[in-house]
């Protein structure tokens, strides 16, 4: 597997990816400015933009498509057809579309067509990586695997964020991820003010080797705070990389909705492997509508 094509894809995703949010937020943006880490009033921007209004349907109506006879009069015309321009079309938006999964699958060939099993944890016994793959392996073997994992992300003076993930996969691909945050404001007027919001999502690892693992999956965002909760769907979308022992590269993408609002959050990371335990750090980014907070961000996992 060579590194530097996966690295261009997966810088080339994330980028996308914040580039989209940015790009969502700023067309349904109002006088409210966005937030660099933590604000005095960061916590208020976060629970503003999850319990904004959210927008009406009417406003999705267009005015219907014009008869396809009518698109369809030069093309009948030539030696092509509507049908086949269509067809071509159509072809590629699905290879568009489709490529964040095929891609990563064909980097690292994966076939479908193997078993799968976990050794106690990455690099465990001597192995190159964090997946057995129809190997003859003398140490033990399991069918589910799991990485808990405690971080902490500090903002300014008044406002930091605390979290914890979940994540459990079998050897038939799926698994949940679940993730919790903890918001605190201690500098505010009337004193100290938190909210709480996290996500949990079914996934599916549609790529594997014993080097990489890719996954993405679909479930729901949440927020609890003291005016009212909020929930709202999400779709995640991630990897980890185990390159070379002791060495860790993970990033985990999610998007979807808030309340009424937006919602974009990425987090990547380098670890390093101590036995079952990881030790990481990275950078945080998290947009909620026109409020965003991001930071450096550094905790401990537990791979099993």
């Amino acid at each position: 597997m060579r590194a530097a094509p996966l690295i261009a894809i997966l810088y080339l995703i994330n980028l996308v990816g914040c580039a989209t949010q940015v790009s969502m937020a700023r067309s349904t943006s109002t006088a409210s400015k966005p937030v660099f880490r933590a604000a005095s009033d960061g916590l208020t921007e976060l629970e503003s933009a999850a319990h904004a209004p959210r927008r009406d349907d009417d406003d999705k109506k267009r005015k219907e498509r014009k008869n396809s006879g009518s698109r369809c009069g030069t093309c009948n015309n030539s030696p092509c057809t509507c049908s086949d321009q269509g067809s071509f079309t159509g072809q590629l938006a699905l290879t568009v579309i489709t490529s964040p999964f095929t891609v990563p699958a064909a980097l690292i060939g994966d076939d479908y067509d193997h078993v799968t099993h976990f050794p106690d944890y990455p690099y465990a016994d001597g192995l190159p990586g964090s997946l057995l793959i129809n190997g003859e392996f003398k140490g033990k073997k399991q069918t589910l695997t799991g990485n808990l994992q405690t971080f902490a992300i500090p903002g300014s003076s008044d406002l930091d964020r605390f979290g914890g993930r979940l994540l459990l996969e079998n050897s038939d691909r799926i698994g949940i991820d679940t993730e919790t945050d903890y918001w605190l404001q201690t500098h505010r007027h009337g004193g100290p003010d938190h909210a709480w919001n996290g996500d949990f999502n079914v996934v599916y690892r549609f790529a594997e080797s014993e080097h990489m693992q890719w996954r993405a999956g679909i479930g729901f965002n949440w927020l609890a705070d003291q005016i009212q909760p909020e929930f709202g769907v999400n779709f995640t979308y991630g990897f980890d990389w185990f390159p070379v022992r002791p060495w860790t590269i993970s990033s985990v993408i999610d998007c979807g909705t808030l309340g009424g609002s937006t919602l974009f959050h990425n987090r990547s990371s380098v670890g390093v492997m101590l036995g079952p335990a990881e030790l990481f750090a990275g950078y945080d980014y998290f947009q909620l509508g026109t409020a965003n907070f991001h930071g450096p961000v550094a905790g401990v996992g537990y791979r099993f």
